[in-house]
């Protein structure tokens, strides 16, 4: 059988290192082998795979790694214009900078041009999954589903909900959504690597009534995801006690119409009580950490141990626009320092899972993603370094290549990805500039 077969350093975690040892696999002299359909065909070193697919297709990626593609479990579509604008703290900066900046998106070829610029950002910081709040506008969503579809990325995405707290040019009821959503899941199922997730913003943009529709939503619809935001910042979570009285705390709120599943991400969960992370883990949900946003919010430290010791599923994100930039490869530098301040020491092992493997378990995904195993869409990314005097030198410095891989995860970034795969298909060339 003739492969396609890449050559490079290659890493990759096999299992949960926050569990079980040597979950790390690093091959230095390492060689891929992709099948015509997209899908890897044989992970080791290079000459064993050499030999069992002669005469195939060879690109050598020299002394540059091979990793994963990284998993991006929250960001926001119609904030792609909202970075690095001014709050002060998250509601503040939600009325002030992200609403604003949301409404632009109800011109449909403002809307198609972001589209595709956003999706090509993401693949040249060699992010191949995505979980995406979509626009409140059902044709800016359709253009993200289309550049997605033409660029191969994996998205999880779907209409961003609410109907109070928000410029009336924002809001929709549970009546004027639901035919949209139902179109938007329809498209999902036709188009392969694209998912829908049911969207409420979160509990104080939302009523009951919209809940309430959700939860039919992901009823009727169990293919789907529900993504929302939970317990961010403290004056929100006060502010979401005040508006949901009857309700034990933040989580209760979306517990009550049924929106706690397996199938749904929780974003930030910074200030989640005991209670709540019991019933997080008892409902098998999954959170983000968004740790750059955290910190340019002035939210808090996420309390990352807490989840794992529960068993809690945890993903990366960037969260564009509180985000400040688009590499989850980035984020990972910025998880390791908060968790340096709580006392919890990520080694690189942990933070390269965090990033690929733990993220596609988070969405359940881990059959298709987050690791080189055999059977896996050749979804990975090529993180070359040469070209970087500095950086070449540090890590000629380095004892080992699993010290070479931690300087990596702190030192380089979307600068040094020079290309990015999707199913085993060239999706962001080499030597080229962020679009």
């Amino acid at each position: 059988m003739s492969m396609t077969i890449h050559t490079g350093t290659i890493a990759h975690v096999r299992g949960d290192p926050f569990g079980a040892e040597e979950a790390l696999e690093i091959i230095e002299q390492g060689a891929l082998a992709i099948d015509r359909s997209g899908r890897i065909g044989l992970l080791g070193e290079r000459n064993a795979v050499f030999e069992a697919f002669p005469n195939s297709e060879i690109i050598d990626h020299g002394n540059a790694w091979l990793i994963p593609g990284l998993i991006d479990g929250h960001l926001h579509f119609p904030q792609f214009y909202a970075t690095a604008g001014p709050g002060n703290g998250l509601l503040d900066w939600l009325e002030n900078t992200v609403y604003p900046a949301e409404a632009s998106f109800a011109d449909e070829l403002f809307a198609r041009a972001a589209a595709e610029r956003f999706v090509r950002h993401l693949l040249a910081c060699g992010t191949t999954t995505a979980m995406v709040f979509g626009s409140q506008f059902y044709d800016a969503n359709l253009a993200l589903f289309d550049a997605a579809a033409r660029s191969g990325i994996r998205l999880i995405t779907g209409m961003t909900l609410m109907d109070r707290n928000a410029p009336p040019i924002l809001l929709r009821t549970a009546e004027q959504s639901l035919d949209p959503v139902e179109k938007l899941i329809g498209l999902c199922r036709t188009t392969p690597r694209l998912y829908y997730a049911i969207t409420p913003r979160f509990a104080l943009s939302c009523s009951p009534a919209l809940l309430e529709m959700c939860g039919a939503l992901l009823k009727c619809h169990p293919e789907t995801y529900l993504q929302t935001h939970i317990n961010e910042t403290r004056t929100e979570t006060a502010a979401v006690r005040a508006a949901f009285p009857r309700s034990r705390h933040y989580l209760d709120v979306y517990d009550g119409f049924g929106l706690i599943t397996e199938r749904t991400m929780l974003a930030h969960s910074i200030h989640t009580t005991d209670a709540e992370l019991d019933r997080m883990a008892e409902a098998a949900c999954a959170v983000c950490h968004c740790p750059t946003s955290n910190a340019y919010l002035g939210s808090g430290l996420f309390p990352l141990q807490k989840h794992l010791t529960r068993g809690i599923r945890v993903a990366m994100g960037t969260d564009v626009g509180a985000g400040t930039q688009f590499s989850v490869w980035r984020e990972l530098s910025q998880a390791y320092k908060v968790q340096q301040l709580r006392d919890c020491r990520l080694d690189a092992c942990h933070l390269l899972y965090l990033a690929t493997l733990g993220g596609a378990k988070a969405l359940g995904l881990e059959h298709e993603a987050g690791s080189f195993e055999t059977g896996k869409s050749a979804d990975f990314f090529v993180l070359d370094y040469e070209q970087d005097s500095y950086l070449a030198a540090r890590l000629g410095r380095c004892e080992n290549a699993m010290d070479q891989l931690f300087c990596l995860l702190h030192l380089a970034d979307e600068r040094h990805v020079g290309a990015t795969y999707v199913h085993g298909r060239l999706a962001a060339p080499r030597n080229r500039s962020l679009p």
